[in-house]
């Protein structure tokens, strides 16, 4: 009897070797399997949650001023717009002053420097500028018209010469632009905000008390 309890005591005690020799080898190569499935399941749920991640709001647009005023959403969005071709047109210097969405995919701008007409270029994927114009290039004060979509805002403006095909001719080529907002008191805000940028130049020809008697086609910038 005394020897069968040391037989089961030798068998048990290899048992237990041998189980705790499995463990040693098992359980390492079993938390390092859940840590590569936990490590693949992060990325996998962080790559899903990054289709649904959007900007919640338009950087905060500082005035030139640098006086730090409440979030203002139309000023930070046409900021937006405006950084959108700043840098490939080399104006970083303009600073944002108004803009105006006349579609999903046409944008005005007003800056302190020019003017100018965004469109969304489907192909790219990315903002481009339709058209633009300092405001010493602009004829006179622009005139508000009825047309079948809305009212618009309309005024002549001479290209840039070093620009285009106006660099080949000896008189500046002048240009018709037509600005259709959806509502009349859109068109209205755009209107006075444009001509203030306009009265900023000094010049006589934006003067509404004036009669337009200006000697534009005689030289451009002469008023």
């Amino acid at each position: 009897r005394v020897n069968m309890n040391i037989i089961s005591s030798g068998i048990n005690a290899e048992y237990g070797v041998g189980k705790g020799l499995v463990g040693v080898v098992a359980r390492p190569l079993g938390g390092l399997t859940d840590m590569v499935s936990y490590t693949i399941d992060g990325i996998h749920h962080h790559t899903l949650a990054d289709d649904g991640v959007f900007v919640l709001r338009y950087p905060r647009f500082i005035q030139p001023d640098k006086i730090l005023r409440p979030f203002n959403y139309k000023q930070s969005e046409g900021k937006f717009y405006l950084n959108q071709v700043a840098r490939s047109n080399d104006w970083l210097g303009d600073e944002y002053y108004y803009h105006q969405c006349l579609s999903s995919k046409s944008i005005f701008i007003l800056t302190d420097q020019r003017c100018m007409l965004l469109s969304f270029d489907d192909v790219m994927n990315h903002w481009k500028v339709e058209w633009s114009h300092v405001y010493l290039d602009i004829e006179k004060i622009p005139e508000v018209l009825d047309s079948g979509q809305g009212t618009a805002i309309t005024f002549s403006a001479y290209m840039d010469p070093n620009r285009g095909a106006s660099k080949f001719f000896k008189n500046r080529r002048k240009k018709t632009r037509v600005i259709v907002v959806p509502s009349r008191e859109e068109t209205k805000v755009t209107e006075e905000r444009f001509l203030y940028r306009l009265q900023q130049t000094k010049k006589k020809r934006f003067n509404p008390s004036d009669d337009d008697q200006s000697c534009w086609n005689r030289c451009c910038r002469c008023l």
